[in-house]
């Protein structure tokens, strides 16, 4: 088994890793975590979708180098 250890959360980040491993259906809150920064890490790669409000962008005649 690999090797474990304890870290020290704050009563308020307990209750929430223990919603959050129950709305993820994880089986430890190992699992919680290693989902959590493999969600974060996803961010770094894209931001497609995060301004829904953002209007389509059109370019205009100056912006063009041809």
């Amino acid at each position: 088994m690999p090797e474990s250890t304890t870290i020290m959360v704050k009563e308020d980040v307990l209750q929430a890793l223990r919603r959050l491993r129950k709305e993820l259906r994880a089986e430890s809150y190992d699992e919680v975590l290693r989902i959590i920064i493999r969600r974060f890490k996803s961010l770094d790669r894209s931001h497609f979708g995060t301004l829904p409000e953002l209007k389509s962008f059109r370019r205009e005649e100056i912006d063009r180098f041809d």
